[in-house]
């Protein structure tokens, strides 16, 4: 399995850079946080049905997410049929990495009432 570290860098605090890493290899990308949530769904981004998910970059470079059984596979290239390299993992991985990246969200802000409409307390 590989590790997940996620860490925020830059004038965005919601934009991160995840460390994906196993003893053979190492993986850097930068993503926001609100995508890397949208890894929980890759159950949905099935590859046999040629269906990605685009979440992130590296280098300047699209990172697409797959799914094949149960390995997930980030292809890093300009669209998912052509892509420059690929990491392979568990989907034990890619649901830690997601369930980090919704923990790191902020809470969102209360409902603004309608202009007119009186707040009871």
């Amino acid at each position: 399995m590989a590790s997940v570290s996620i860490d925020r860098s830059g004038d965005d605090p919601a934009v991160v850079v995840v460390m994906l890493q196993t003893p053979t290899w190492e993986f850097h990308f930068w993503a926001h946080l609100s995508e890397l949530a949208r890894l929980r769904s890759i159950r949905q981004a099935d590859w046999s049905a040629r269906r990605a998910l685009q979440i992130g970059d590296a280098a300047g470079i699209p990172v697409h997410w797959a799914i094949n059984d149960d390995t997930v596979t980030a292809l890093i290239g300009h669209d998912d049929e052509t892509w420059h390299i690929a990491f392979s993992m568990p989907v034990e991985t890619i649901d830690r990495l997601a369930a980090e990246a919704a923990e790191l969200l902020p809470e969102p802000d209360p409902p603004t009432p309608y202009p007119g409409q009186i707040e009871i307390f």
